[in-house]
């Protein structure tokens, strides 16, 4: 298998958020979760690569948790977001704790920039329409991972922050 080093190597040369996934990665440290497939494939998720080309460099299951991720960019723009949720809503226990703590990620970022209350909004209004697809797979597994409440207080706390309801798990 790779080394964390070499994932981050290729991410890197593919234009990721390098920081970004970092912040993804320390929060599901911070939850217990330590099996690098699913450390490795935050950083490739990011990356635009193809199935294929993740199979061949990093291995079926990265390559097949990536997949449940990324956004199918074949299908037209309407139906992407479509697939998406649906993906989601089917995607393993592993794909939907990388998401969640994409979300508490978008979620610090939000609340520390200085943006306009528009795009704030707008933002806000995506992670929440994502935190309510993943719900209901939420409130079923969380009991197989420690340290997940304190995440999910962590994102209530920052949509009460702005004016928002908590979501109940």
């Amino acid at each position: 298998m790779a080394t964390i080093d070499e994932v981050e190597a290729y991410a890197r040369a593919k234009n990721a958020d390098i920081a970004f996934c970092k912040g993804i990665v320390f929060r599901l440290k911070s939850i217990g979760i330590m099996d690098e497939t699913v450390l490795y494939s935050t950083f490739l998720y990011n990356t635009n690569s193809s199935f294929d080309e993740i199979h061949a460099r990093f291995g079926r299951e990265i390559a097949v948790l990536v997949a449940s991720l990324a956004r199918d960019k074949s299908l037209p723009r309407k139906h992407q977001e479509e697939q998406y949720v649906k993906q989601l809503q089917g995607a393993s226990w592993e794909s939907i704790l990388i998401k969640l703590c994409e979300i508490s990620a978008n979620l610090k970022i939000i609340k520390e920039s200085v943006m306009s209350k528009t795009k704030r909004g707008k933002l806000l209004k995506s992670n929440i329409h994502y935190l309510n697809v993943l719900k209901i797979k939420i409130s079923e597994n969380k009991d197989k991972t420690q340290g997940i409440d304190r995440l999910l207080d962590g994102v209530n706390e920052t949509l009460v922050h702005f004016g928002q309801r908590p979501i109940k798990f």
